[in-house]
């Protein structure tokens, strides 16, 4: 009996197989995720699935067919509701599988318990291989291109991409001049990059809004690694200005990019 619960638990529980495809999820899907709903309506009933599963198999192993049962109907009525949510699922389920399902735990059949939640888990795993990654890039991650930001520099107003792109070339003029020799330009360059650094958490603050993580992100340490580099510009010492721009990359641009860049590249993909 051991050796079955696992195994079809397992087949449940996997949600991918080697291959990870990123498609994109029917249009019906986006009406249970925010913005067009917060109830989260549709990821509630996954998860009243993936907990009927392991009610089924947990109270078989107690000889509980009554508790078993109660759960084999709560496993089915979220299963066939998925294809009422999102019509575009209904063809993949296993509908008479899971009605078999159902049956094998009223006459206690192991063995069409077992053979039948295999067939139903598997739906499962097919469907998450498929569309859950691009569910969550898509609904559980925040949408860039919708940001507008005040450019600190020019006091216009800007698209996030637009903005991150003149911090960038800040950065990287700023690099060029001091370089060059260029000091007064370098000083120039070197202020308005600071003040747009400074400027991101415009778009950080709806998220990263308590307390700490306002002190992680735009906290004392990057302030002073801010004046570091504007005094290191102002004395022309390379050797401080690179150490302070390196604890700043490192510290502060790499982790932001790191933690929302790439999903934000996918998710604009799907846009498109």
């Amino acid at each position: 009996m051991r050796r079955i619960f696992i195994t079809v638990l397992s087949v449940v529980s996997l949600s991918f197989a080697a291959e990870v495809i990123l498609r994109e999820p029917p249009k019906s899907l986006s009406k249970y995720y925010p913005p067009s709903s917060n109830k989260m309506e549709f990821l509630s009933s996954m998860y009243a699935m993936s907990t009927a599963f392991t009610g089924i198999f947990t109270n078989i192993q107690e000889n509980d067919w009554k508790n078993a049962e109660k759960w084999a109907n709560v496993l089915r009525e979220n299963y066939l509701n998925i294809g009422k949510m999102v019509p575009e699922f209904d063809k993949n389920l296993k509908k008479n599988e899971i009605n078999a399902l159902v049956e094998a735990v009223k006459s206690k059949d192991v063995e069409k318990v077992k053979f039948n939640a295999e067939a139903v888990g598997k739906s499962c795993s097919q469907c998450h291989q498929t569309y859950q990654v691009s569910t969550k890039i898509l609904y559980h991650y925040p949408s860039f291109e919708i940001i507008n930001m005040e450019d600190p520099v020019s006091r216009s107003n800007l698209e996030f991409h637009d903005y991150m792109k003149k911090t960038a070339d800040s950065l990287k003029k700023m690099k060029v001049f001091l370089e060059d020799g260029k000091f007064e330009k370098a000083q120039k360059e070197g202020n308005d990059f600071v003040k747009r650094v400074k400027g991101i958490s415009q778009s950080c603050n709806e998220c990263h809004n308590n307390k700490l993580s306002v002190e992680i992100y735009q906290g004392k340490e990057l302030e002073e690694n801010l004046n570091l580099l504007t005094k290191a510009l102002q004395s022309k010492n390379k050797q401080e200005f690179y150490k302070a721009l390196s604890w700043i990359s490192t510290n502060n641009c790499s982790k932001c990019h790191n933690t929302h860049q790439t999903i934000a590249e996918i998710k604009e993909k799907f846009g498109k």
